[in-house]
């Protein structure tokens, strides 16, 4: 689905990540893992062609980038209705409300975005992504902010789901060891481990 050969970034003069590769596999979830400022969401942005790294290429089925949970995603001054709304309207596709509905959204979709709680807002963010139907899913550290038990239903939701290629960043071990096929962790913008989960853990 996705070939990264022997990329590398840079930012004024600093390696952010070096002599890249990996394959995304098509219907499994590949985790990217590492200590903070490892290159894991430059790594998520290059291979979703947001940046263009300094060397090397992606073969992609998709000739565009695609919509993926941001740690910082855009929201609206409206409501949080509005806000779910947003890429659907943006893509022109149906919504499918199931982790809306899912994370009990709707007793709050009249209310002020700016006025919900950090852990309310990532539950819109991430039920608007999951409301467009892709075959692809972009999801950078997607549980930020999230308490325990939301954090338990969107990834148990998350592995139930079919035919779709799950691509995510994410820090929680437990979290990588449950739920992931592949595992690919970086260190000072290298990769160190590459390969299915159960070899690593």
């Amino acid at each position: 689905m996705i070939k990264v050969n022997n990329i590398s970034y840079t930012i004024d003069g600093k390696n952010i990540l070096s002599n890249i590769n990996l394959n995304i596999i098509r219907n499994k979830i590949t985790v990217i893992t590492g200590k903070n400022g490892s290159g894991k969401s430059s790594l998520i942005k290059i291979i979703n062609k947001i940046i263009i790294p300094n060397k090397g290429t992606i073969n992609s089925e998709y000739s565009e980038s695609i919509p993926m949970l941001f740690q910082k995603p855009i929201s609206l001054n409206k409501s949080l209705e509005d806000n779910f709304l947003l890429l659907s309207k943006l893509k022109k596709s149906k919504v499918n409300k199931f982790y809306f509905n899912l994370f009990k959204l709707n007793k709050l979709k009249k209310r002020k975005f700016q006025n919900l709680s950090e852990g309310e807002k990532q539950k819109v963010f991430i039920s608007r992504l999951m409301s467009y139907e892709q075959d692809l899913i972009i999801l950078d550290e997607p549980n930020q902010n999230l308490d325990l038990e939301s954090e338990k239903i969107f990834f148990t939701s998350l592995s139930k789901v079919k035919n779709k290629t799950i691509l995510l960043s994410l820090h929680n071990m437990s979290l990588v060891k449950k739920f992931a096929d592949y595992v690919i962790v970086l260190d000072s913008g290298k990769i160190v481990f590459n390969d299915i989960s159960s070899k690593f853990f």
